[in-house]
């Protein structure tokens, strides 16, 4: 009598692009495609064909930025920013707020109930239905010297504001002179003077040297040691104001902004002062490692701000501030971290978890104390030969949502699953899903209150959501490693009663089944499988059927003969019918040993 051996497919963990299809693990699949787990229906049990797409917007050019503020939304297309006013709704009522935005990639931020947006170009603030650049809201204008005498001297106070020119001296009249020296000099004008908190314009100025010419003398101040003439002017200082400008990256941190990314200075981290947008003192920067690369990225976690550099010669690649008290006040010097591999395009705080992407795929960094040395912990070792090779690998961009950590590059999106974790060889790593979104060109994501937004490089922009990509088929699959039943010199033949797999029931759902063997794949010329994954290409499945009972299994019938391997896939292909397995199980017969 025949050996009979039963293979389980079940508690399926995501991809493995890593193997050749006959070392997958048998939770994992060597191909699949636009599959995920939805835990919230179904508690991450089941493998199912990931939501479509619905557009809701066309702006006609690339989009560059989608940003939510008071329940608008601010789309950043080519080179103009919109308010979409009755978002998500179609029409969109949009409004023109910007035509000569940067055609990038843009950052934004939320702070004091104020939106700020940055994009390399402009620094700029909405609120009350408004848009501005920060230099023409009021910015803070610094009183640079106090208690100065008008022959100079004085007391340095604030520094000097990069956003706008304009600069306070204060002084202490002393009732006879009539020349008032300002500390600097070559200003453009003086443009507000006050004598004991009155505006006064009884004088003449002498922008060359910074002296401002009273008419008639002060008086001393009524209380001794009070300064009384106030001088408002302006000095513009070449490149302060492109400091920020030119940025293309802004975070939060301690209650102040941070900005990065300005091709000038491609090591300099930037900050506002505490509680003030509006005010970047032109002292208040770092300097992380050398000029000769790039900051990437930058990510707050843990009460720290991580700076992402790309790679170079020194291996000075990965920095972080933290804030201690000096003399001056509130400080984030720059500490250098010990890892030496460079961030190729984006990082993240992925739950905690700071990762970012190398030219070897994701990296995360641990660390049980952050004085000590941290550890840099592969993630993304399942799919690291696609993820790397993707065009635009360097333009890659990263987000969360549904518990996943996102990586869109290429119009694909590859999902990371911190809630399936496996020990790599250092560290844990995570299983991972790949889903394909190239037919819409797609080069944004956005998560916005649960939701999903992806815009595309002709300007539209969806949310997931149906069982359709924007009127499309979903192409969904999942497919089994190439298994041997664990007797890889024995011939085997199916025993077509001893298929079954239980599926998720759907409404309008569907789930097609096709088989490949060793023996087919020389028959009929099917593309080997490798570290990728193998196309099953045009196969004719006519000695194979399934039928479904009412209690959501479907009994496949399958009829080999005399092959050493064989792998199932799970599908559909067809509009608006998605599929859902749980498990499922093959039986056969061992037979005799393998001849040639």
């Amino acid at each position: 009598m025949a050996t009979t051996v039963k293979r389980a497919y079940t508690g399926f963990r995501g991809v493995d692009f890593a193997n050749d299809a006959s070392l997958v693990n048998l939770t994992r699949s060597p191909d699949a495609l636009n599959v995920w787990k939805n835990y919230s229906d179904t508690q991450g049990s089941c493998i199912e064909t990931r939501p479509g797409y619905v557009k809701i917007g066309d702006f006609t050019n690339n989009i560059n930025g989608i940003y939510f503020y008071n329940d608008d939304a601010f789309i950043h297309a080519g080179t103009n920013l919109y308010i979409w006013s009755n978002f998500p709704n179609t029409p969109e009522e949009k409004t023109l707020l910007k035509n000569d935005m940067n055609d990038t990639r843009s950052s934004f931020v939320i702070f004091d109930e104020k939106l700020y947006i940055i994009d390399g170009k402009n620094y700029l603030v909405y609120y009350n239905n408004t848009l501005k650049k920060v230099s023409e809201d009021n910015p803070i204008i610094p009183t640079t010297t106090i208690s100065r005498s008008p022959s100079g001297g004085g007391e340095l106070y604030q520094d000097v504001n990069v956003i706008q020119p304009l600069r306070k001296n204060t002084f202490l009249a002393d009732g006879t002179s009539t020349d008032f020296y300002l500390d600097a000099q070559n200003i453009e004008q003086v443009t507000e003077v006050k004598v004991n908190d009155t505006v006064t314009t009884d004088y003449t100025t002498d922008t060359t040297n910074g002296i401002v010419k009273f008419t008639t003398a002060p008086s001393k101040p009524d209380l001794d040691g009070i300064d009384n003439v106030e001088i408002t002017f302006k000095k513009t200082v070449d490149g302060y104001n492109d400091r920020i400008n030119k940025c293309t990256k802004i975070v939060v941190f301690d209650r102040r902004l941070f900005f990065t990314g300005n091709p000038d200075y491609p090591n300099a981290i930037f900050h506002s002062e505490i509680n003030e947008p509006s005010y970047i003192s032109d002292l208040s920067y770092y300097q992380d490692g050398s000029d000769e690369s790039e900051i990437k990225a930058i990510v707050v976690g843990n009460n720290i701000l991580w700076v992402f550099k790309e790679p170079n010669q020194q291996n000075e690649t990965i920095f972080y501030h933290t804030s201690s008290l000096d003399e001056t006040g509130k400080v984030y010097p720059s500490y250098q971290g010990n890892v030496s591999t460079g961030c190729y395009s984006d990082a993240i705080n992925y739950k905690d978890d700071i990762v970012f992407l190398s030219r070897n795929g994701l990296e995360g960094i641990s660390s049980d104390d952050i004085n000590s040395k941290q550890l840099l912990n592969h993630r993304s070792s399942l799919v690291d030969n696609k993820l790397i090779n993707e065009n635009n690998f360097d333009n890659a961009m990263m987000a969360e949502w549904e518990g996943y950590l996102l990586i869109l590059v290429n119009h694909k999106i590859y999902l990371a699953d911190m809630r399936q974790m496996f020990s790599g060889t250092v560290g844990y790593e995570y299983e991972w899903y790949l889903w394909d979104l190239s037919e819409d060109k797609i080069s944004y994501i956005k998560e916005y209150k649960g939701n999903l937004y992806i815009g595309s490089q002709n300007g539209l922009i969806f949310y997931f959501h149906g069982t359709n990509d924007n009127g499309k088929v979903i192409n969904s699959y999942w497919t089994t490693p190439m298994d041997n039943f664990g007797y890889g010199n024995l011939n085997k033949t199916t025993n077509k009663r001893g298929g079954l797999a239980k599926i998720k029931t759907i409404p309008n759902g569907i789930v097609k089944v096709s088989e490949i063997t060793n023996k087919k794949q020389e028959a009929r010329e099917i593309t080997q499988y490798s570290a990728t994954g193998f196309d099953f290409g045009n196969i004719d499945f006519s000695n194979f059927s399934f039928e479904t009972n009412n209690n959501s299994y479907i009994v496949y019938k399958i009829k080999e003969k005399k092959f050493v391997e064989i792998s199932l896939k799970f599908y559909s292909d067809e509009l608006d019918k998605p599929f859902g397995l749980y498990s499922a199980i093959l039986e056969a017969f061992i037979g005799g040993y393998v001849k040639k």
